[in-house]
């Protein structure tokens, strides 16, 4: 049986958070800490605050010092408001967390970061899966949006996997294989299909729990 079908007999996970994302409001959040409190001893829930400055530049408009700046608070913002969520699972769960700008500043994540970078670079078909893989978000989430503005966040959304693709591969690093995440990567996927040779191994190696969500 494939790595893919047997997660659970891995004690630990990570657990990836989103901001301003619906798939975390807090009645979705309690069913998936319960899920993953029923299936592993300790989750590292990795909050993706700096990262999602990115997305602020793309889509409010902001520099990006105020954005960083607003994205890190927005983090901060998120596990105040949620704590009472976290705490409702501590005792089947040993949480952990982490926020993106905490990955981003160990050495090894740059050298990840910067082996991306050069595999996106050099390699067609790696490029057009994560430009498909963004096009094909913000064609959903912003039908409207004029061609140059749409070319503009579809970079911007490149640059942002880039970075978050080298966070999971720092903590595949540190031990943790199984990463839960609500929805779905395609490019990430992918590679851990084995379609995109030359990606990073941390990558090649995780196994992705992909949740799905029924409901409110």
């Amino acid at each position: 049986m494939s790595a893919r079908r047997t997660f659970e007999v891995h004690e630990g996970c990570f657990f990836g958070i989103s901001l301003q994302n619906s798939n975390f409001a807090p009645k979705k959040l309690h069913s998936m800490l319960t899920w993953i409190s029923r299936r592993f001893d300790q989750c590292t829930v990795l909050v993706g605050d700096s990262i999602h400055r990115i997305t602020l530049e793309s889509t409010s408009s902001l520099a990006e010092p105020e954005a960083t700046e607003a994205a890190l608070r927005m983090g901060s913002d998120f596990l105040r408001d949620s704590r009472d969520l976290f705490d409702s699972v501590r005792d089947t769960v040993d949480l952990t967390f982490l926020r993106c700008s905490e990955v981003q500043q160990w050495v090894d994540y740059a050298h990840l970061h910067k082996e991306l970078r050069q595999h996106w670079e050099t390699d067609p078909a790696f490029r057009a899966s994560v430009e498909g893989f963004a096009r094909r978000y913000h064609e959903s989430h912003a039908p409207d949006a004029e061609r140059g503005q749409l070319d503009y966040r579809i970079r911007r959304s490149c640059e942002y996997f880039l970075e978050e693709f080298a966070i999971f591969a720092c903590l595949r690093r540190r031990g943790l294989r199984v990463m839960v995440y609500p929805g779905s990567f395609s490019t990430l996927s992918e590679i851990t299909r084995g379609e995109h040779v030359g990606t990073p191994k941390e990558l090649q190696e995780l196994i992705i729990v992909s949740l799905s969500l029924k409901g409110k």
